[in-house]
């Protein structure tokens, strides 16, 4: 079961040899995906490696995207988990645990992976990001000023024809989780609705959102 670590990493933060290219190609890759594109889903795959890089945990979902602001990170395998951002607020629903914890939206939860992707071009304001290109049409976004939490220390984004294909983050403790995004579709047709979370009445809500 993902930790609750993780999901604070996640929202309130977001090889091969390879050469530097220049720092605006990353921010104009970033910034085109914010100014393009209104909604964007996909399917993801993830993989958790320790500090040996052997594989841990595997797990799988979906991801999707409404700006401004909304995101909803749906795990199917090996435990189902929702995190549902409505732009004001954040849901974490565990169904094992039935439980919700409800979170601000405001202050460091704005610039977490998730929520820059979902966000406006003011959510790239104090993002530093350095690009790299990877090899096979594949650049690596390396973001700095990304609120992550104390327990990770490096988001990484990867982009392929100026679209996000994955997700890198790597805690102080050598652990790395990689994200792989596919089967990807540009501006479907999504509502704000598909972006509340519908809780059951036997599940404990936690309000710590102060809204």
């Amino acid at each position: 079961m993902i930790s609750s670590n993780f999901w604070r990493c996640i929202f309130c933060s977001l090889a091969l040899l390879a050469m530097p290219v220049q720092a605006e190609t990353g921010r104009e890759m970033l910034e085109h995906f914010v100014t393009s594109t209104d909604a964007w889903q996909a399917d993801f795959e993830q993989d958790v490696y320790n500090d040996q890089e052997q594989l841990i945990e595997k797990a799988s979902g979906s991801f999707s995207l409404l700006r401004p602001g909304r995101f909803r990170w749906e795990y199917i395998m090996p435990w189902e988990q929702s995190i549902v951002a409505d732009g004001n607020r954040i849901w974490l629903y565990d169904a094992d645990l039935e439980q919700v914890t409800v979170r601000s939206m405001i202050g460091g939860l704005s610039q977490t992976p998730a929520a820059l992707l979902a966000g406006d071009l003011s959510a790239l304001e104090g993002v530093n990001v350095l690009a790299i290109a990877a090899g096979d049409g594949v650049t690596r976004l390396e973001l700095s000023g990304v609120d992550t939490s104390s327990d990770f220390e490096g988001v990484a984004l990867l982009f392929s024809d100026a679209a996000p294909i994955g997700l890198e983050l790597r805690d102080r403790l050598g652990q790395t989780t990689r994200i792989r995004f596919y089967s990807a579709r540009s501006n479907p047709a999504l509502t704000p609705s598909d972006f509340e979370l519908q809780v059951p009445d036997t599940v404990d809500v936690i309000d710590e959102s102060g809204l």
